[in-house]
């Protein structure tokens, strides 16, 4: 879905164009490869949060007001300093709730 569309011209070259849904997909892919990485640090973290917050509340559902309020959780969490192990399950709830908000 995020790949550009590509034809093929008569002269046996090929034409990349990206559309509309191919973009808003790339940067859906990029959010959530970017809640699924381990190492990243504090601040890098947030900025993730931060933008697949903005991008969740362009919508209004159970769905997304779920999403947010995990993410405000866990940048409260992080804001206390608290350890990664006691952040795996909500990191991982988070991914897969924007999965599904994706879907």
């Amino acid at each position: 879905m995020a790949k550009p569309r590509v034809w093929a011209q008569s002269d046996g070259e090929t034409t990349t164009v990206h559309t509309p849904f191919t973009t808003r997909a790339k940067e859906l892919m990029d959010l959530y490869n970017g809640l699924r990485l381990p190492l990243l640090t504090v601040d890098e973290r947030l900025d993730v949060l931060l933008h697949v917050k903005w991008t969740v509340k362009e919508f209004d559902c159970n769905l997304t007001r779920e999403i947010v309020d995990l993410i405000d959780r866990e940048a409260d969490m992080l804001n206390r300093g608290r350890p990664e192990n006691s952040l795996r399950s909500l990191r991982t709830r988070v991914a897969n709730l924007f999965l599904n908000f994706i879907r």
